[in-house]
């Protein structure tokens, strides 16, 4: 990259106002063409910084490394379920911010999500882009 260093690209300098550093959003989805477009539309946006886990171990693993602001977490994954991922993460970091995507939003394990208070909301697939954009600007810390 040269002469500009990793810190400059994760923050964002407003006309000489203090910088403001970008916010990391984990996607955690095993529908690769899902999940690629939403991590294009995120970082199109120029305020965050998106990674991606594709099931629910990995999603685990991934928090606990990067511990990112938001996380946007899939129910129904290989290898282990969003709700169990969404558990884990929360017994980690009770402060996670978790939002679930589903594409049956009368899943038990969805509902148990909003139930227990592990999910802020519950997203419904198909996601209008521009809908998700202000539920996850509504979510995030200091919002």
């Amino acid at each position: 990259m040269g002469w500009i260093s990793e810190n400059a690209l994760q923050s964002t300098k407003f006309r000489g106002e203090k910088i403001m550093e970008k916010k990391r959003i984990l996607i955690v989805d095993d529908e690769r063409p899902l999940s690629d477009l939403l991590l294009e539309a995120l970082e199109m946006e120029g305020t965050y910084i998106v990674d991606q886990a594709f099931n629910g171990e990995e999603g685990v693993e991934k928090y606990k490394k990067l511990i990112p602001d938001l996380v946007i977490m899939d129910i129904n994954m290989p290898v282990m379920d969003g709700y169990e991922s969404s558990v884990q993460i929360k017994s980690f970091d009770p402060s996670a911010r978790i939002l679930v995507l589903t594409g049956n939003a009368s899943d038990i394990r969805a509902k148990k999500t909003l139930q227990e208070g592990i999910a802020l909301t519950l997203l419904q697939k198909p996601l209008r882009l521009n809908e998700l954009s202000r539920i996850i600007r509504d979510s995030l810390p200091g919002n």
